[in-house]
């Protein structure tokens, strides 16, 4: 898309702004489904990365369920219409409460975290005849990604170690139906997949279970390469393939994340002894991943000065940490003109914040020459509204 479409839109919308691209979305639905063709398959979206209903709706037009951990995030799929049958529940920390609701709500699959989760489960067993249970298996595995996204080794507080899994198949096995196996995100080497898929592999066929969840983790090229898809097909796919039950994928950031982009308006360019400064209108309150996971982030400037030379690209927040970019050689842009953040569909609005009382950005999607404002910008009011005085 071109630079000057985005001036467009911050004109028009205002700023911070998150702006998505539904082509591109959809051709990487396409992409996924034309990979998985010859299998019985089940492609789901991970809310977390997204949670906009519209984006949602797009997503499971193209044939997907979802990946939720929360109620919030079920609720999301129930406004963009996708059926309880097409929904997987996810994570480690399920109440009762939670299970109350979504049994009365449908869930279809649930990746059970843990002996204790089951246990829960257990005392509800009457009422649960329609869900498909899968264990969660943490295989060790080192994905090779940044440590806080990676969620498959021993540390880790996600899923049944493999050593206890006999133990456990030996206690729920009548219960449980399948593996679930995810190791970790932006995960760009395929052979952890092709360790990943093929210890699961050896799990199902040793318990005899119908259902395989290959977890997601497909890395995206936010700088330099993602993952190599014709490099999966030609590694990962032929493993899968000995498997004859029905395959469950998870995947977030593959489909969105470079769809998506961050507008942020310059507010001054700050010169030091020591450093320049870029000062935009939204930092880790509207993109946390620079400041949590020393993310990288590509940045177009349209309308830049001819002056080159090293910046950091730092929010307005109380925060040293407030940062989007960090010593990045670049052309430096006007007062007034905007900065264009790069691969920001996936964990920029669902992780962002109202740090220092800022507000949430807006959200529009386009497709083609058309363009609809799909989440309006939070107001003070929207701020303080659960507030009791």
């Amino acid at each position: 898309m071109k630079s000057d479409r985005f001036v467009e839109l911050a004109e028009r919308y205002g700023t911070p702004l998150y702006v998505y691209d539904a082509e591109k979305i959809a051709e990487r639905c396409r992409k996924v489904l034309e990979l998985f063709a010859d299998f019985d398959f089940l492609p789901t979206f991970a809310v977390k990365a997204n949670n906009n209903p519209n984006i949602l709706k797009l997503v499971h037009s193209h044939g997907f369920g979802a990946d939720v951990v929360t109620r919030g995030e079920f609720r999301a799929c129930e406004l963009a219409g996708i059926p309880p049958e097409m929904l997987v529940w996810n994570g480690n920390g399920k109440t009762r409460e939670d299970m109350e609701y979504f049994i009365e709500h449908g869930i279809r699959y649930v990746n059970v975290d843990s002996f204790e989760e089951m246990e829960l489960w257990n005392e509800r067993l009457p009422r649960c005849a329609s869900i498909i249970f899968l264990v969660r298996v943490n295989p060790d595995i080192d994905p090779k990604t940044h440590p806080h996204i990676s969620t498959g080794m021993k540390m880790h507080k996600f899923g049944v170690d493999e050593d206890q899994l006999e133990k456990f198949m030996k206690k729920f096995g009548r219960t449980v139906k399948g593996v679930h196996i995810h190791v970790g995100s932006q995960i760009i080497d395929v052979k952890v997949f092709v360790e990943a898929y093929s210890r699961a592999l050896e799990l199902c066929d040793r318990y005899s279970l119908e259902y395989l969840n290959i977890g997601g983790g497909w890395g995206i090229a936010y700088k330099g390469k993602g993952l190599d898809i014709e490099d999966y097909k030609k590694k990962a796919i032929p493993i899968l393939k000995k498997f004859k039950g029905r395959i469950i994928l998870e995947l977030g950031r593959y489909i969105v994340g470079e769809a998506g982009y961050l507008i942020l308006k310059v507010i001054q360019v700050k010169r030091t002894m020591t450093k320049v400064f870029v000062v935009t209108d939204g930092g880790m309150n509207q993109l946390i991943r620079p400041a949590l996971y020393n993310a990288y982030h590509e940045i177009e400037i349209p309308n830049a000065t001819d002056e080159e030379t090293m910046v950091d690209v730092v929010g307005p927040l109380c925060e040293t940490g407030d940062m989007i970019a960090r010593e990045r050689k670049m052309k430096l842009p006007r007062v007034g003109s905007y900065l264009i953040v790069e691969g920001a569909g996936a964990y920029g609005y669902s992780m962002s914040n109202n740090y220092n009382s800022t507000l949430r950005a807006a959200e529009v999607l386009i497709s083609g020459k058309r363009d609809q404002l799909i989440r309006r910008r939070e107001t003070l009011d929207d701020l303080f509204r659960s507030v009791i005085l």
